[in-house]
């Protein structure tokens, strides 16, 4: 999920992250589950549909739909 700005030094990389982990916690809750499962714990698309009980369509378009919610949320952010 590429939606760091490519900080340069550890401490602008320390801060993009915890930007990233509060839009991670402003998604809705299908959103953030889905995108928690499938990148922060590494899980399949059909993992993600098992563990949820979501369909394989609904787990894609949680997964697109918070990317674009977090992308909005981190660009929000990095312009102030």
């Amino acid at each position: 999920m590429n939606l760091l700005l490519h900080p340069d030094n550890a401490e602008e990389k320390e801060q993009q992250l915890t930007l990233l982990e509060r839009g991670i916690n402003q998604l809705n809750g299908e959103q953030k589950k889905c995108i928690e499962l499938f990148y922060l714990e590494e899980k399949s698309y059909n993992e993600v549909s098992e563990l949820t009980g979501y369909s394989l369509l609904q787990v894609k378009s949680f997964i697109q739909n918070g990317k674009r919610n977090l992308k909005i949320f981190m660009e929000k952010k990095n312009e102030k």
